[in-house]
């Protein structure tokens, strides 16, 4: 009877102990998950705006918000930031400086997600020209230059350019045979003086209401260029151009986006025979800096 008792008393035990490993908490349930989709875009000439896909562990009671870190220039962070903070506005950055920006999710009990990572530089925001008047490049009958001068060393400022100055153009606007378009110099229809640079034209979003919408994750490098001419026809809103093009005396290539604007259902404005485009442009000025790198890590972004 006392060797039943004893084997009824070890079975019990075990059972207990069985029981209790089961419901041992694994710490690893209390690590949030990272977020996803981190991209970036320069919003003026010292800051970058970021914005990501949000975690799902924001849900969890648990959840204290992100971490973000900069590195590359004079590191900065990390900063605490909440689930409302997306897009993040990143201030006190240089031009031509690529910065990694490095995002985690964190939980109260101290527990980290895995990073994810952009790079990426600032760049200079023009919505005026050197004369601090709006940007506007006029159609073909126009006594007003057609052309675009994105960036005048002089004036620190973009210009507008006549077809006598088209050696400098890094856009133009063309309106002659019923066309509207815009693009790459060497393809327009005008008795240059002398052959314009080659302006090379990668991607072109439309739908966006300004170029804070356009976000990235690749180097703007690892699009695919080439000369354009593009019909503005097949657009019903504003567009954003990425473009390249060569700065006097430089054989890299200097990155830009310009926006054209799409007002009352014409790209054109103003009165008939001076008709005009009005553009924003952001332009970085250190060549070879093609806003952004693709991080090392991971083909996803993620750092593990």
């Amino acid at each position: 009877m006392r060797k039943f008792a004893i084997f009824t008393l070890a079975l019990v035990f075990a059972g207990l102990l069985i029981n209790s490993c089961e419901t041992t908490t694994d710490p690893l349930a209390d690590v949030p998950e990272a977020a996803s989709g981190l991209m970036a875009t320069s919003k003026t000439s010292t800051s970058v705006r970021l914005k990501w896909t949000a975690s799902a562990s924001e849900s969890n009671a648990l959840f204290a918000g992100y971490e973000l870190s900069v590195t590359g220039g004079a590191t900065a962070g990390p900063f605490t930031l909440t689930a409302a903070q997306n897009p993040y506005e990143v201030t006190g950055l240089e031009e031509g400086t690529v910065y990694t920006f490095t995002l985690k999710a964190k939980y109260t009990n101290g527990e980290v997600s895995d990073a994810v990572s952009v790079q990426w530089s600032p760049a200079s925001r023009f919505t005026l020209n050197e004369n601090d008047a709006e940007i506007k490049i006029y159609e073909a009958a126009s006594s007003f230059g057609s052309g675009l001068v994105i960036y005048n060393p002089t004036t620190g400022a973009p210009k507008t350019a006549k077809v006598a100055d088209g050696a400098n153009w890094t856009l133009g606007l063309y309106t002659k045979n019923n066309e509207i378009a815009i693009g790459s110099p060497s393809l327009l229809d005008y008795a240059f003086g002398t052959t314009p640079g080659v302006v090379e034209i990668g991607d072109i979003f439309s739908g966006v209401t300004s170029l804070d919408d356009v976000y990235g994750s690749q180097a703007l490098s690892s699009q695919s260029f080439s000369e354009k001419k593009i019909d503005l026809k097949q657009y019903s809103s504003n567009i954003v151009i990425v473009l390249r093009y060569h700065m006097t005396g430089q054989t890299g290539w200097n990155y830009a986006k310009v926006l054209v604007k799409y007002v009352s259902g014409s790209f054109l404005q103003g009165p008939a025979g001076n008709q005009y485009a009005e553009l924003i442009v952001s332009h970085q000025l250190v060549t070879g800096v093609p806003y952004s790198k693709v991080s090392s890590n991971n083909s996803d972004n993620t750092i593990k």
